[in-house]
């Protein structure tokens, strides 16, 4: 059997290692640039970086075992071992100003008025949430002035678009509510980052044969092209869109190194809803520590009708040396595309009738990409277990039998 794999990023190498473990030996991946995606780890001054935050995490033991198989986790330089993100309300990272995301009572404290959000919690449905749109479920959960707070302009800065066009569906399997205090980021879950994950990459993909080149599906998904010449297999996971219809946003990523020894940040990560137009700035150091007197920072820009590089090096140098007092080392940026999954009912619309149309051939489609929806690493891994479980439905079953199964990948989206 001659299986082609549309993508090497976490999605493509993930399905390189089950394919092998169910005893195919006749593997391609197609591969733009680098096996590993945006999850393939660089340096800069001894410090590990990828494209973005990069935790590995999960509540599965059996995904822990995929992950150790090729990695060793560290816990983050903080306290407790988690990871805790800060959200900036007023543009600044005083340690004394920042709020706590996910939101907690705390935050509440630090409002002007906060007997009327208390008053506005009282009048939530925790039971039943709305679900017509982003916005209303937001609000069902945690009244609308936390919306309006933390997370109304932050979305429109990030999916350009107002939260009540979004659709809820990512919601429904992230439980967002007021905490009673702060658990970091990823709550109890197992959680680190292992210094390198590029040897899970080349692990995963050991043995495997790698093109360089961009592939496209066909938007009948008749035909596989790369660099305009067409190829064929006898199975094909995809981890690319499914159709050019499809809406992603794009995210133009600053790095700004400076000389610094201590943490130049209160925390690894800090958001901003209500300012500038980067959504956030990342502290690689935070990330995974290493002794080194520089520190490597990353500011976030989404984007979706156009790029301004210029403008966004011209903001992120702004803000270090102006906000921060940090005189820059090195400054470089990496712009990717089709980064975030736009969820909208159009797009949704759009992905069940591909998944229909998929069912009737030999695609499988896999990852962030390839089912439309914003997944992590763990549940690329998850939906490698889905495959492997189901390889005979997938391979030999109807289409009815091979659609269930596909609907089952984007049951659990974390």
């Amino acid at each position: 059997m001659k299986v082609l794999i549309l993508g090497g990023g976490p999605a493509g190498c993930v399905a390189a290692y089950f394919l092998k473990k169910k005893g195919v030996s006749d593997i391609t991946i197609v591969e733009q640039r680098e096996i590993g995606g945006l999850v393939r780890t660089k340096f800069y001054q001894k410090i590990p970086y990828e494209f973005g935050p990069q935790i590995m995490y999960t509540d599965e033991p059996c995904l822990k075992e995929v992950f150790e198989e090729f990695l060793t986790q560290h816990k983050p330089p903080s306290p407790d071992g988690k990871y805790h993100p800060g959200l900036s309300v007023d543009g600044t990272v005083d340690s004394n100003s920042l709020h706590d995301f996910p939101i907690t009572i705390h935050n509440i404290l630090k409002l002007p008025e906060p007997e009327k959000v208390i008053f506005e919690l009282y009048n939530v449905n925790l039971e039943k949430p709305d679900f017509s749109n982003f916005e209303n479920y937001v609000i069902s959960r945690i009244g609308k002035i936390l919306y309006e707070m933390y997370v109304k302009n932050y979305n429109i800065k990030q999916w350009k678009m107002h939260p009540k066009d979004m659709d809820a569906e990512w919601a429904k399997f992230r439980n967002l509510s007021l905490k009673p205090k702060s658990s970091g980021m990823f709550g109890d879950k197992w959680q680190g980052h292992p210094g390198n994950f590029s040897p899970m990459w080349e692990g995963m993909t050991k043995g495997v044969n790698i093109i360089n080149g961009k592939a496209k599906l066909s938007e009948d998904l008749k035909k596989i092209m790369v660099d305009g010449d067409e190829i064929s297999g006898d199975l094909i996971v995809s981890t690319i869109p499914l159709s050019e219809r499809l809406e992603f946003i794009n995210t133009t990523k600053v790095y700004v190194a400076v000389k610094s020894e201590a943490f130049v940040l209160p925390t690894y990560i800090v958001s901003f809803p209500n300012h500038y137009n980067f959504t956030r700035i990342m502290e690689y150091k935070q990330q995974f520590y290493v002794d080194s007197e520089y520190s490597l920072l990353d500011y976030a820009f989404p984007w979706k009708d156009g790029c301004r590089e210029d403008a966004y090096v011209e903001e992120a140098s702004f803000y270090t040396t102006s906000v921060l007092k940090k005189e820059i080392v090195d400054i470089w940026y990496d712009t990717r595309t089709h980064i975030y999954p736009v969820s909208t009912k159009r797009n949704l619309d759009i992905v069940d009738e591909k998944i229909e149309e998929i069912s009737y051939t030999n695609i499988i489609p896999m990852g962030r990409m390839g089912i439309h929806a914003y997944v992590s690493k763990d549940t690329c891994i998850r939906m490698g277990f889905i495959m492997s479980d189901n390889w005979d439905v997938l391979l030999n079953g109807s289409p009815v039998e091979k659609k269930k199964v596909l609907k089952k990948m984007r049951e659990k989206l974390t």
